[in-house]
């Protein structure tokens, strides 16, 4: 890590814990954030890369990769985060499901058989 790096990450930590203890406010966090970050462009405005282990795509389902917005839609990113978050639910186990349906359906068919044979 270079010295720059550690100079950025030493000021996000005062500035959380500014934020955490109610000396700044929220607003006044992400501004100051937003500057303290943006001093890890280079010059020539590269962005350093982070290294990430899990792949962002990894964590969406495809449906929600795939998904276009309408253009209405794109300015408020509240739809989409919640696409997001409920994409990223887990799956419902089916198998078990229709197990359970398929032993209730035959109880009532055997239920059926024997009131009828009455």
């Amino acid at each position: 890590m270079t010295e720059r790096e550690q100079a950025v990450n030493r000021d996000l930590r005062a500035l959380d814990e500014a934020h955490r203890l109610g000396r700044i406010t929220r607003a006044d966090y992400r501004a100051r954030r937003r500057r303290v970050l943006q001093s890890l462009h280079d010059s020539s405005n590269v962005v350093t890369a982070r290294k990430v282990l899990v792949q962002p795509d990894a964590l969406t389902a495809p449906r929600a990769r795939h998904r276009q917005m309408p253009s209405g839609e794109a300015s408020s990113g509240s739809g989409s985060a919640l696409t997001n978050l409920l994409s990223m639910r887990p799956a419902i186990a089916w198998k078990p499901l229709l197990a359970l349906t398929a032993g209730v359906v035959m109880l009532i068919l055997l239920t059926w058989w024997l009131l009828r044979g009455e």
